[in-house]
């Protein structure tokens, strides 16, 4: 075991760059996208920079992804131009399809707001309540009002 020493450390750049590896074809497909996102912004009108996102392009196919129907709207109306200044630019674009790919929603929930009622603002609630007929509509709902409030104000 006294032979040469073999050096296996190389650069990962040598993996994912070389030949005809799925790394590479997939780092070759994100740098077309990346390209493709750089000729779209230069061809669109300043109200819809940054609002349409490229998504993939497959087979000729450019999907882009836009937030919402208004702006979908709007690039639906300018797509063939986009789609001549994509050709002019050399991207072999045949079709563009325009989806509307709504943010996702974030899972924390903003905390509720508890109101109180005042007590003076209370007071005359009951005495509103004491004056409403037995089987009047508004006496149910009312009474239900002020024992939340007084529970809550109790707490």
């Amino acid at each position: 075991m006294n032979g040469p020493r073999r050096n296996y450390a190389r650069p990962l750049g040598t993996f994912v760059g070389s030949g005809d590896s799925p790394l590479a074809r997939l780092q070759e497909h994100a740098r077309l996208l990346t390209r493709l996102q750089r000729q779209l912004d230069l061809l669109l009108p300043d109200y819809l920079q940054g609002a349409v996102a490229v998504a993939n392009l497959e087979q000729e196919v450019l999907a882009l992804h836009v937030q919402n129907a208004s702006v979908a709207a709007r690039l639906k109306m300018l797509v063939p131009r986009i789609q001549e200044g994509l050709w002019s630019q050399g991207a072999a674009v045949k079709e563009i399809r325009v989806r509307v790919r709504l943010p996702k929603r974030s899972t924390a929930q903003a905390p509720q707001t508890v109101r109180e009622i005042d007590g003076g603002v209370l007071a005359g609630l009951e005495t509103l309540r004491d004056s409403l007929p037995e089987r009047s509509p508004l006496a149910g709902p009312l009474a239900r009002l002020i024992e939340r409030a007084a529970r809550r104000r109790g707490s």
